[in-house]
């Protein structure tokens, strides 16, 4: 949301809004902009004031904003919705869609097309980090954005990324998750079926065909042209298998507006990356990594990735049980063996979570200050820590880097 506020901006929009809570790197993009934020769930004099508002996808019924919306007849759009009204219109747009990696690959896209001198508009679920910013709008023909296949509002249950009319779409890897709006992968699958439906012969398929359950969705039925990537063994400053299988697909994704393969590999190797993506973090005693990886999948490809950039070292990881699907346990069965490559997890979790049970390895622990003693502890032991959350992780690298 903090990216389509400053979209509007652009766009010449006054842009005011209001949550429960506002975290870094987002809450900071939008003290830059400007915008006055409103850290409250209560009913604001800006609703009466407004033209519409755009109501996020993590509001429901019974919230008192949204009741006060409905009962006013006040004007309102869902994000997707208003992006692809006032947004996408008349633009070449690429979509990047997937269970993991759409932020990185976003990202990727977005620095080969500039490189290539094209200039893209763009909206990214985090802050890229060549530009230190999530969203930007040109005059280009082209914008690329990141497909959510989570649902779109409280009023509209159907995948975020059914509303962006993609020309070209990429599909990295469909995998269980959300398992507080799918019950399985096949409900999943029909989301993006349904948006594969909407597009027509001429468009494009960017996927992994080595990934079964995207296999599995494009034999449901397919219209557009289909492009199976071919993985790159090396680019340089592009860490991990995961990482490369993602420099794939936009390197495949730029060749259909006619960039070169080695065009996009050279803007590549000047990649910058993003913000909360295996991003390197100042720290006097250890190296520090900060990442988003919250499902197993994740997780243990970025801790591969962080081992085979540093072979030998010793790795401790913390990792915060936040997302719903976490929480509820639905990869309860995974979880574990996805932190094999580490020395020493440290698992921290506000909830009481019934299904986890410690190991000499992993423990779960509800405060940082006993999980940054513990780092202290063992301070002469670890080369490598990891931060894995989906969450803020602003205080745990601040305690860190007091040490």
């Amino acid at each position: 949301m903090a990216g389509l506020a400053g979209l509007a901006i652009q766009k010449g929009y006054k842009v005011t809004g209001q949550d429960k809570a506002y975290y870094p790197p987002m809450s900071t993009q939008l003290t830059s902009l400007g915008i006055k934020v409103n850290q409250t769930e209560d009913i604001i004099d800006d609703l009466d004031k407004c033209d519409a508002v755009i109501i996020g996808n993590s509001l429901s019924r019974g919230n008192k904003t949204v009741e006060y919306i409905l009962d006013k007849g006040i004007e309102h759009y869902s994000g997707p919705e208003w992006i692809k009204n006032h947004i996408l219109k008349n633009k070449y747009v690429f979509v990047v869609s997937g269970t993991h990696g759409k932020t990185t690959t976003t990202s990727m896209l977005i620095k080969i097309l500039q490189e290539s001198g094209k200039n893209p508009s763009y909206l990214v679920g985090g802050i890229y980090k060549d530009n230190d910013i999530s969203y930007k709008y040109t005059s280009s023909d082209y914008f690329i954005i990141e497909g959510d296949e989570y649902d779109t509002s409280f009023f509209d249950k159907r995948s975020k990324f059914i509303h962006y009319k993609p020309d070209v779409l990429i599909i990295n890897n469909l995998e269980y998750d959300h398992s507080d709006i799918f019950e399985n992968i096949d409900q999943i699958k029909k989301q993006f079926h349904f948006l594969i439906r909407t597009m027509s012969k001429n468009k494009n398929i960017i996927y992994d065909h080595e990934d079964f359950h995207t296999l599995s969705l494009l034999s449901m039925g397919c219209w557009c042209k289909k492009i199976p990537y071919k993985k790159i063994k090396n680019i340089n400053n592009v860490i991990g298998d995961h990482n490369l299988k993602n420099a794939s697909a936009a390197i495949a994704a730029a060749e259909i507006i006619g960039i070169k393969k080695n065009d996009s590999i050279l803007a590549l190797e000047n990649f910058s990356g993003v913000k909360r993506r295996l991003e390197l973090i100042t720290n006097k005693n250890f190296i520090l990594y900060d990442d988003f990886a919250h499902h197993p999948t994740a997780i243990s490809a970025s801790i591969e990735a962080i081992k085979t950039k540093h072979p030998g070292k010793k790795i401790f990881v913390f990792f915060e049980i936040r997302s719903n699907s976490m929480i509820s346990g639905a990869h309860k069965n995974k979880l574990i063996d996805s932190f094999r490559e580490a020395e020493k997890v440290f698992i921290y979790c506000k909830n009481n979570i019934s299904w986890f049970h410690d190991s000499i390895k992993c423990k779960i622990y509800k405060d940082l200050d006993t999980i940054t003693s513990k780092i202290i502890a063992n301070i002469e032991n670890v080369d490598i820590v990891i931060l894995m959350s989906n969450g803020d992780t602003s205080c745990i690298i601040k305690k860190l880097n007091q040490l």
